[in-house]
């Protein structure tokens, strides 16, 4: 498995980089960075709901026996708690992308000054 296939190792990338974007944007020392970085995070947004809804299906088709302990009750029930879980992550990761969809349209109208006179 490559390092892009690997899900695992994705989801760290992912999350050392939301970790870094956060204390990064704790100021802006170009206010026009703001119109760039809420694109980005609107992509960002988009591809977790993509992986949300993934994820969602991928526990959706497992089974007892090949993919977790055939006749344990306690891993059908966490299954299923998964999928529901996931599914409302994903319609909430899509009201997130609309959201920000808005933000990054308000920003795109603003005349931002990059150096002060």
């Amino acid at each position: 498995m490559t390092e892009t296939d690997d899900p695992r190792r994705s989801a760290q990338r992912m999350a050392e980089a939301a970790f870094q974007l956060a204390h990064s944007t704790r100021s802006l020392t170009r206010p026009s960075d703001s119109y760039v970085v809420l694109g980005e995070l609107l992509e960002t947004q988009r591809a977790i709901e993509q992986t949300l809804r993934q994820l969602a299906e991928w526990h959706r088709s497992t089974s007892p026996g090949a993919h977790y302990a055939e006749g344990h009750e306690e891993s059908a029930l966490g299954v299923m708690t998964s999928v529901a879980e996931l599914d409302l992550a994903a319609q909430q990761a899509e009201g997130l992308q609309e959201t920000l969809a808005r933000a990054y349209g308000g920003n795109s109208v603003v005349h931002w000054f990059d150096s002060v006179d």
